[in-house]
Parts: C-alpha cells; sequence; structure tokens
C-alpha cells in the first residue's frame, strides 16, 4: 500500500504571479508550435523531442545519482518558475507543473533522455505517479482529480472532489489522498481511499485534519494529523490505529521513514529534529525544512535555502543538490 503526500504539513509554495503566468502563455503557445502534434496526442497536447526543447529554451534535464542504495533525481529545467510535482518510482520521469495553484497551468512530464510532453490543466496543486509510471493522477487548481496517460496526456476526469495534496497509486491502482472542505479553506481533511472505476472515496481513518501519510514496510500507513493543538503520528493497520508520537504543538512537515520508528520534522522556525518514535528526544539535525526520509530510511533530503542537500541522521552533510530534487521511490514529499 502506498502512502499519501499531505499538503497541509508541506504547504505550498505561493503561485506564481499572474504576471508571469500571462508571460510564460506566449512561451506556450510557440511550444505547441514546436512540438510534435499528431492524431494520437489530444487537443492541447503536445510533444517536445530533446532537440525541440533544446532549441526552444525549454530543455528539462532529469539526472541520476547514488546516495548510498538510493536514487537521487535532480531535475534541472531552463526555465525559472516550475514546481516538481511528482517523480516515477525508476526515476526516469518527472511531473513539473509551471505555477501552483493558479486556476490554470501547464502539466510538463520530462523524461530522461529529454524529451517532453506537456498539456493544459485547471490549474495544479498535486500528482502522483502509478508504478510502472504508464499513468499518473493529478489534483488540479478546483480539487478535481484526474487520471493522465504519460505517453499521450489524454486525461481523464475521475472525481470532482474537492481533494488537495498529491494522490498516490497504490498496488491495486486505487488512489489515496486528502478530501477537503474546499482547496480555498481546508478546515477538515480526511484521508480517503478511491477507486477510478466507481469514483468513491471511503475514509480509512477517522481523523478530520489529517496532514499527510506514509506507507511503512510492513503494510501499515502511518498519518500524520493535528490533534487537541498537537501534532500527532498515528499507525493505520487491521482496521485500528494507535498513537505512535506526540510531536507536540509547532510540529510541521512531519516525515516518517518506513520503518514506523524514525520521524523528522520542523519546528517553530529551529529547523529540523529527528527521533525514535519509541520514546527517544527529537535531536536537532541542523537547519532546513520538509525533511524527506530515503526508500531505506538511511538518510534525508532537505530544502536549505535555493538547494537541497542530502544529510545522515545525525545531520552531517552527505551531498548538495538542485532545489528540484526528490528519491525516486520515496513517499511524502512533494510538492
Amino acid at each position: 500500500m502506498s502512502a499519501f503526500r499531505g499538503a497541509f504539513a508541506r504547504p505550498h509554495r505561493a503561485g506564481v504571479p499572474r504576471i508571469l503566468a500571462l508571460a510564460a502563455a506566449p512561451l506556450f503557445v510557440a511550444l505547441l508550435a514546436v512540438g510534435v502534434v499528431s492524431a494520437e496526442l489530444p487537443a492541447g497536447v503536445s510533444r517536445l523531442s530533446s532537440t525541440d526543447a533544446e532549441r526552444s529554451g525549454a530543455i528539462i534535464r532529469v539526472a541520476h545519482r547514488s546516495v548510498g542504495a538510493s536514487t537521487l533525481v535532480e531535475v534541472d529545467p531552463r526555465t525559472t518558475g516550475l514546481a516538481l510535482l511528482a517523480v516515477s518510482a525508476d526515476g526516469a520521469m518527472a511531473a513539473l507543473a509551471d505555477q501552483l495553484g493558479e486556476p490554470s497551468g501547464s502539466l510538463i512530464l520530462a523524461s530522461a533522455d529529454g524529451s517532453q510532453l506537456r498539456m493544459r490543466l485547471p490549474g495544479l496543486i498535486g500528482a502522483g505517479f502509478a508504478a510502472d509510471a504508464s499513468w499518473l493522477a493529478v489534483v488540479d487548481g478546483r480539487g478535481a482529480l484526474w487520471r493522465v496517460e504519460s505517453q499521450t496526456g489524454r486525461s481523464q476526469l475521475l472525481a470532482p472532489g474537492p481533494f488537495s495534496g498529491s494522490p498516490t497509486v497504490a498496488e491495486d491502482g486505487s488512489l489515496l489522498l486528502l478530501a477537503v472542505s474546499s482547496v480555498q479553506a481546508p478546515y477538515r481533511s480526511m484521508l480517503v481511499r478511491l477507486t477510478p472505476a466507481g469514483g468513491a472515496a471511503s475514509p480509512i481513518a477517522d481523523e478530520n485534519l489529517v496532514y499527510g501519510s506514509f506507507a511503512l514496510e510492513d503494510g501499515a500507513i502511518a498519518i500524520v494529523a493535528h490533534e487537541r493543538g498537537s501534532t500527532v503520528i498515528r499507525r493505520l493497520a487491521d482496521g485500528g490505529d494507535r498513537l505512535l508520537v506526540d510531536l507536540g504543538p509547532g510540529a510541521t512537515n512531519a516525515a516518517v521513514a518506513r520503518d514506523g520508528r524514525h520521524v523528522a520534522f520542523e519546528r517553530d522556525g529551529a529547523g529540523i529534529f529527528l527521533l525514535d518514535a519509541a520514546g527517544s528526544a527529537p535531536q536537532p539535525i541542523g537547519a532546513g525544512s520538509r525533511p524527506c526520509f530515503t526508500a531505506d530510511g538511511s538518510a534525508l533530503l532537505v530544502r536549505r535555502g535555493g538547494e537541497s542537500v542530502v544529510v545522515a541522521p545525525d545531520g552531517s552533510l552527505l551531498t548538495v543538490a538542485s532545489e528540484l530534487s526528490a528519491f525516486a521511490g520515496s513517499e511524502g514529499c512533494l510538492p
């Protein structure tokens, strides 16, 4: 079972100002003209070869780097202002948005070979790839849920929502995501499972203000939720749940390792803290925001200034990466 990347513990960046969106419109039209348009692509979708992307100044490079047993995926776009939404499990494809939360935006699927697929959607909030990267689930700016084919850009509305954050596709094809009261005022957010065939969403947790969730290696799910003024981590398994750890007030952007024991979080601008959910005291591991564990839990990716850094559990620096970076196979960290 896959985890869901929360929208509330990881607040979205402010959208690109509308004047920049207007300035970017001619570029998108030009890219449609440059891109290969064929009968197999729906209207409003264009495919760019690496050569066309390079020539038009829209090249997006997707590079890989080994960090221990994990693969770090770095996205280096020529165009500024893009947001990284999701990375496929094999690291071969990245989903990006030209802006977040606006009523209209471009979804860009960039491949490691330099080619791209670009399409317009009613804004973008989050996305998540299926395990084989043949399609991805996308939440648009209104909170509606779409299925987008990664090879053709063909899109299908699955449910009107409203949802928020980035959905995750489970092995059985169902989706985990947050159902919210509204995108603009999400005073309630519940973790639900949605079956694409029927479009019906069923709650899988009782909490009414869930920030995010993470799949654990034993098949359980760890959720990050708000309870009585505090941020807590709860474990969902076999139809029940139990408290793993209470992080107290002021804890944000919590991430849970797949072993279910280690938790990283921010606290009131004081940097990143790491603790063992079994009961050890939180240990500071340095400045930064939005921590994310590798799939094996041996390191963390942290946003620090205008770049990303990979640190060991003791806070020592392992490597520096571009701002738009993510671990292949990691969950709960984007956008």
